[in-house]
């Protein structure tokens, strides 16, 4: 049996498009109804009760299955004793219990799924920042201490370093804005 598994992460591809790229490789599309680390119920249920040997996993990318690189290994680790292999779409990466991969192709793929678990979490964190009302990004000036600092250099009384420890607007930010 060919399942495929989809987790609703819009980092490389939409759920829809995750879906797309699946359902001619598949007998069985299963979907995660969240894309959070914990309580992954549909993934727990495919490896420990409805996979059996010669099965296949299909996902497009390997976060989309793992959390980490210890999760990714466990997984493989539990297709390994079941004989069952994985199938990444978007690598054209089969691995099954005879896959043998050089150094620097593990290394390479270690490091990718790596760099996308971090723009997941990274993603996830500044969402939920988001809906908790909190501001993304650096903060802003006051325009009180900005006009005040533009005032005291158009006044040519002040020295720069002056008009930085009276307003905290570096020279930089100053000649940002007198030029606008």
């Amino acid at each position: 049996m060919k399942y495929g598994y989809i987790r609703p992460i819009e980092l490389n591809d939409s759920k829809e498009k995750q879906i797309q790229k699946l359902l001619d490789q598949t007998d069985h599309l299963l979907c995660e109804e969240h894309a959070k680390n914990k309580k992954r119920e549909v993934l727990e249920n495919l490896l420990n009760h409805q996979l059996k040997p010669n099965d296949e996993i299909i996902v497009t990318d390997l976060f989309i299955l793992a959390d980490s690189t210890k999760h990714l290994m466990d997984i493989v680790n539990t297709l390994q004793e079941k004989d069952a292999s994985l199938n990444v779409y978007n690598l054209s990466l089969v691995i099954t219990p005879e896959t043998e991969l050089s150094f620097i192709k593990s290394l390479e793929l270690i490091t990718q799924f790596q760099s996308d678990v971090v723009r997941f979490r990274t993603k996830l964190g500044i969402e939920k920042s988001r809906e908790e009302g909190k501001q993304i990004g650096r903060p802003k000036r006051t325009d009180d201490n900005l006009n005040k600092a533009i005032d005291m250099y158009l006044s040519k009384k002040y020295t720069l370093d002056e008009i930085k420890e009276k307003t905290n607007i570096s020279r930089a930010t100053l000649y940002r804005h007198i030029d606008k």
